[in-house]
């Protein structure tokens, strides 16, 4: 190849400058042709309208008492209360789930929309869900919804218009479903916390009208009312007849040191200690008397006393359990009775005013710059290329 003819095929400034004010009304022309095509596209293109609804974070919800949250930690399976987390309830997964969609096609009754007509409810559900954009603002706890809704080729005004309403419409209703959704969530959990804790309740009552039984039957068997009480009145009397039958032994023998056995002193004071010997025996084995029915025998007191007390020990727990148990459930009662909002939006969706997409004046100006590069390129190219087989 010859030196001079590589010098030759290189387009220099001049002549891009040169070729450009020959070529000025062809270009210009390009340039005006790509301008009217992209104009009268961007009339005819489908429009996008968006809608934009600012939630805050969801208010953290008290799962129940004690039991509750000890039941949430030790069981997963049993979920108790709201969401794990504040932000959880308004996660990009959450509001773009087809739970969430299903309720919006349910509550605006979608089916009938001129947008959906003839579609099933599966693909309208995928169709919505799809149209879910969500920004959470991490600092802020700030949650921003947008919804958008395109329109065909060739819309009119009043399919613009319905469009525009359409997303607002689905922007807004998304957080009345939300709130819904997580409500029901919440009244559910509270449900099964409540029904598992009545299960709790019966199966306690039932344990504790047991206890009840066993301990009216262990009173009457044994002749047990209050086992302290009882060992006190018995030992307090034991303590006053032995004291009794102790003087009246100390007597007797002095009474043996003056008389004969066989002195009428003698014997009377002998028939006392015999009479005070066998109250003494009486009470140690169960009463002063046939009719007394609360004294039990001092040597069964051990024994009855540990029965009594373990008795008495397992009542009083099942009752504690049975007191507990049944604020836990009047908690869950009133959680569930709650109807309390969820989410708190900050800003409603509005109808907007101004379509999101096709933004003409973007497309014009860009089509502008690159018809006119596109342009001038090809004019450049051509007419050098034109020149030099011209010149061959």
């Amino acid at each position: 190849m010859n030196p001079e003819q590589t010098t030759d095929n290189v387009i220099t400034i001049s002549q891009v400058v040169q070729v450009f004010k020959s070529q000025k009304w062809m270009i210009i022309g390009i340039v005006l042709f790509a301008e009217i095509l992209i104009m009268i596209y961007s009339l005819i293109m489908p429009q996008t309208f968006t809608a934009v609804t600012s939630l805050m974070p969801p208010e953290q919800r008290s799962s129940g008492g004690g039991l509750a949250a000890l039941l949430q930690s030790a069981a997963p399976g049993i979920s108790l209360g709201g969401m794990d987390s504040k932000t959880s309830a308004l996660s990009t997964d959450v509001i773009q789930s087809n739970a969430l969609s299903e309720r919006i096609v349910t509550y605006l009754r979608l089916h009938e929309h001129p947008k959906f007509k003839g579609l099933d409810t599966a693909t309208i559900v995928e169709i919505v869900k799809n149209s879910f954009f969500v920004d959470n603002k991490l600092r802020s706890g700030v949650t921003y919804i947008e919804y958008s809704t395109t329109t065909n080729y060739f819309a009119a005004t009043e399919e613009t218009v319905q469009a525009a309403t359409l997303s607002s419409d689905i922007a807004n209703a998304s957080t009345i479903c939300l709130d819904q959704m997580l409500r029901d969530k919440n009244v559910s959990t509270a449900r099964k916390t409540r029904e598992f804790i009545e299960r709790l309740l019966i199966k306690n009552k039932h344990k504790l009208d047991s206890l009840q039984s066993e301990f009216e039957q262990f009173q009457t068997d044994n002749k047990v009312f209050t086992i302290d009480e009882q060992t006190r009145a018995i030992v307090t009397s034991a303590v006053g007849v032995g004291a009794e039958l102790a003087k009246a032994q100390i007597e007797l023998s002095a009474v043996q040191q003056e008389y004969q056995s066989s002195s009428p002193m003698v014997d009377a004071y002998k028939q006392k200690v015999n009479e005070l010997q066998a109250q003494y025996d009486r009470v140690q084995s169960g009463g002063l008397t046939n009719s007394d029915k609360f004294s039990i025998p001092l040597q069964k007191v051990p024994v009855l006393a540990r029965r009594y007390l373990n008795l008495m020990r397992d009542m009083k727990i099942s009752e504690q359990i049975n007191a507990y148990l049944e604020s836990q459930r009047m908690q869950e009662a009133i959680q569930e009775a709650r109807d309390v909002p969820v989410i708190q939006v900050l800003d409603k969706a509005v109808v907007p005013k101004h379509r999101s997409s096709p933004k003409r004046s973007i497309m014009v100006l860009l089509t502008g710059v690159l018809s006119l590069g596109l342009a001038t390129i090809w004019v450049v190219i051509a007419t050098i290329r034109k020149s030099s087989k011209s010149l061959s």
